[in-house]
């Protein structure tokens, strides 16, 4: 008998089988959904905090005016004369923004204040002061050069010697011997609302120098004068007339509202106005 030839008792190994072509295009789709979701999740945090930093930054600009301007009213006076005309404080109304001058003393290392006597009379029309001692003064630097009788003048200094000060403007009157040179750290805030379009900002001139940018965003500041008058609750008036020696005199505290907007905004949503607002005493002027 011929042998038989067997067959196989079990299947080969089957190839496998392929996602089909309408498998693939719902796969894509929900996955394109998702990674829509995922993108459009991710934009709208950014925005959120986009607007939020936003919000943060106007803050931290009302925050710092408010406290840089604080701080000098704080310290004006110092060193200076609080008799005769008015040196440490002056200021503006609107009808926009206000703006305010603060004058402090400057001090040496050994924080001693830089002032000066005349050891000689400065004759009407002279520019060079002779005084006890003129350690302290520089060149550029503004002083107020005052009268016994209470007035003065402001000035720049030009050069120094060992005993002498050299000044840009000549004296007005005979400034006798007792007269005093002061050295003066002056600085001005008042709000720009032209120098960049859209842009208000702080700006703040110091020594008479032209105004820089001090803070972006801030498009008003208010001032209010307490007053050390009518006490309680004390009269609140806004900035004296600047030969108002005897108002300015009574000034007890300052009242600041700044208002501050956010800037670069990408929605309408994110764009804030803020107020805030902050009380100084010049303690150098209070009785």
């Amino acid at each position: 008998m011929g042998c038989r030839q067997s067959t196989p008792t079990s299947r080969g190994p089957e190839r496998a089988r392929g996602f089909s072509l309408l498998e693939l295009l719902m796969a894509v789709g929900l996955a394109g959904i998702a990674l829509t979701s995922i993108v459009q999740f991710f934009a709208l945090q950014t925005r959120k905090m986009k607007g939020h930093t936003y919000r943060v930054e106007a803050q931290q600009a009302a925050r710092t005016s408010l406290d840089a301007i604080s701080r000098d009213v704080r310290l004006a006076g110092a060193c200076l004369p609080i008799t005769g005309a008015y040196v440490p404080l002056a200021g503006t109304n609107g009808p926009g923004p206000d703006s305010i001058t603060v004058r402090t003393g400057i001090v040496r290392a050994n924080l001693s204040c830089i002032v000066a006597g005349l050891t000689a009379p400065m004759a009407q029309g002279s520019s060079t002061a002779t005084v006890d001692s003129a350690n302290g003064f520089t060149a550029t630097m503004l002083v107020y050069l005052r009268h016994p009788s209470g007035s003065g003048q402001f000035m720049f200094v030009t050069g120094t010697g060992a005993t002498t000060i050299s000044l840009d403007q000549a004296a007005s009157v005979l400034y006798p011997i007792g007269s005093g040179i002061y050295a003066i750290d002056e600085r001005t805030y008042a709000v720009d609302t032209t120098s960049v379009p859209g842009v208000p900002e702080l700006t703040i001139a110091i020594n008479r120098g032209p105004s820089e940018a001090f803070a972006a965003g801030v498009q008003d500041l208010q001032i209010r004068y307490t007053l050390n008058r009518n006490c309680p609750p004390c009269d609140v008036v806004d900035a004296p007339a600047p030969n108002d020696t005897a108002t300015w005199r009574l000034v007890n505290s300052v009242d600041l509202t700044a208002t501050v907007q956010t800037i670069g905004t990408v929605r309408a949503e994110d764009a804030v106005t803020m107020v805030q607002t902050a009380s100084a005493k010049p303690r150098n002027l209070l009785p």
